[in-house]
């Protein structure tokens, strides 16, 4: 199966939930994530469909606005069912 075929049903099964809990990288990974990490994981939503929400934060390090996706779907990213990376390697939390 194709990692986007994943993605779409991975995406049927987590917009089912009514109890989704949208969260950011910075929150998931518990440091930043870097803008090349940051286009990863946003164009893999937005191929697998997985609706994202923007806040707004102002912090010492920085301010403006901060994508936050579905944890099950960034469960799903980091546990290598939608990683897309060119080196075939899996992008582990922490």
């Amino acid at each position: 199966m194709h990692i986007l075929d994943n993605a779409y049903q991975s995406n049927k099964t987590i917009n089912k939930s009514n109890n989704m809990k949208m969260i950011s990288l910075y929150d998931y990974l518990g440091h930043a994530a870097g803008s090349d990490l940051g286009k990863q994981v946003a164009y893999a939503a937005a191929k697998a469909g997985i609706k994202s929400e923007i806040r707004e934060v102002k912090h010492v390090g920085y301010s403006g606005p901060i994508m936050l996706y579905p944890r099950d779907f960034l469960d799903n990213f980091f546990g290598g069912g939608l990683n897309e990376s060119t080196s075939g390697k899996q992008l582990l939390k922490g």
